[in-house]
């Protein structure tokens, strides 16, 4: 079977235009047999909200069988690509939620195919993308900043374990990368970095339909990898994450060596006792499950091991978690820069949940963290937020 999630609207034909209109991606109420036999396991019975952007714009044209048809009218040459259906195509978040849904169709990944054919065409994508994607060709990071924090100074440019810290960690958030490394040294791993040489992953650059530049990232990136030795190569950015783990391979083939998020190594030198978690860190922490690392990745139960092993820690969950968790709004970083109200409401709706159950907000994604602590302090919200390397070094008892 053709692998969707790299396929172009034309692979789409025969799948454009046979979406039962059932609307279970969207709306509420009973999701009828997807595999033509019989209906779902109960497990699939999603949470009343799924879709953000049909909660935000309350039109079937912001879902994903509306964006379905949308794409097939544009394959077929009678839907003229407008400024209208700009914003329909790149206020979707990229959460995965209507794939969870709909593993038949796959409709986000007719999304995707629709965002090249519109790159393709030459089309004006929405401010500030195009920015955003002359920043990461030129300066190597989104922010379009020209250096980044030297957090990686003294580490070795060769080794067995290389951590790559991402543009959040790398220009914005160091205190992510300091914690990662700090803890990695704690458990005596020598860990190695590709420092300067490190550029964006190109995740902004595959969201917003450019294939091309981010095939291109991802060749550089996986080559200077391979130069320094790596065998396992070690990140805390879920949406480095992604693109390292499900589209390099896709992109390059296989890769030489491993590749692992925070949560799965940390959980692993906890088991081993390379790492103790002596601190005790006392209130209600709920964990915000990111689209990216979550859904996309199927990385659930580690963070969360790692969490209830923190003395003093009453781990809650909110009401949507696991795989039916709600998006933060930052929307691959596309909402979060070209439709900010969007994905601040969205963030807010999340935030709400958390407050609910929990006084400490703890996630294992920079761009998540960042855009709900802003969200968070703009609503007078009163929420404390940790990044999740960043907690384990606080429960570790290191300074970094």
């Amino acid at each position: 079977m053709k692998d969707l999630s790299q396929a172009k609207l034309e692979d789409f034909r025969e799948r454009l235009n046979l979406c039962l209109n059932c609307a279970a991606c969207f709306y509420r109420g009973p999701i009828v047999p997807h595999n033509w036999r019989e209906l779902p396991p109960p497990e699939w019975q999603s949470p009343l909200k799924k879709c953000p952007s049909f909660e935000h714009y309350q039109f079937r044209s912001h879902t994903a069988l509306g964006r379905l048809t949308l794409a097939a009218l544009v394959w077929q040459k009678k839907f003229p690509i407008t400024d209208d259906l700009i914003k329909i195509l790149y206020t979707c978040t990229g959460c995965d939620m209507c794939n969870e849904i709909c593993q038949t169709f796959l409709p986000l990944y007719s999304i995707l195919a629709l965002r090249e054919e519109v790159v393709e065409r030459g089309v004006a994508l929405p401010e500030p993308l195009p920015e955003m994607n002359t920043n990461i060709k030129e300066l190597h990071n989104i922010f379009g900043r020209k250096s980044k924090a030297k957090w990686f100074e003294k580490l070795p440019i060769e080794g067995d374990d290389v951590y790559f810290a991402g543009c959040y960690a790398n220009y914005r958030l160091p205190k992510i990368a300091k914690a990662t490394v700090a803890i990695l040294k704690a458990a005596g791993v020598n860990v190695a970095s590709l420092g300067d040489e490190e550029k964006c992953c190109g995740f902004v650059t595959r969201w917003s339909g450019n294939r091309v530049l981010a095939n291109k990232l991802a060749q550089q990136n996986v080559e200077a990898m391979k130069k320094t030795g790596a065998k396992r190569v070690i990140l805390s950015c879920a949406h480095g994450y992604h693109m390292w783990k499900n589209d390099y391979p896709r992109y390059v083939g296989a890769l030489p060596f491993e590749v692992v998020h925070v949560t799965e190594f940390f959980l692993k030198l906890l088991e081993e006792g390379k790492i103790v978690l002596k601190n005790s860190l006392e209130g209600k922490i709920t964990y915000h499950d990111p689209c990216f690392l979550g859904r996309h990745s199927k990385v659930y139960e580690q963070p969360r091991k790692v969490l209830k092993s923190i003395p003093g820690v009453e781990l809650v969950e909110m009401e949507r978690n696991g795989k039916w968790s709600y998006c933060c709004g930052a929307g691959a970083k596309i909402t979060l820069n070209c439709y900010p109200d969007f994905a601040s409401a969205t963030s807010k709706e999340r935030l709400l949940e958390a407050r609910a159950v929990a006084d400490t907000v703890v996630t294992a994604c920079p761009t998540c963290f960042d855009h709900m602590k802003n969200v968070s302090g703009s609503e007078n919200m009163e929420l404390k937020f940790y990044e999740f390397p960043i907690l384990v070094a606080e429960a570790m008892g290191i300074n970094f």
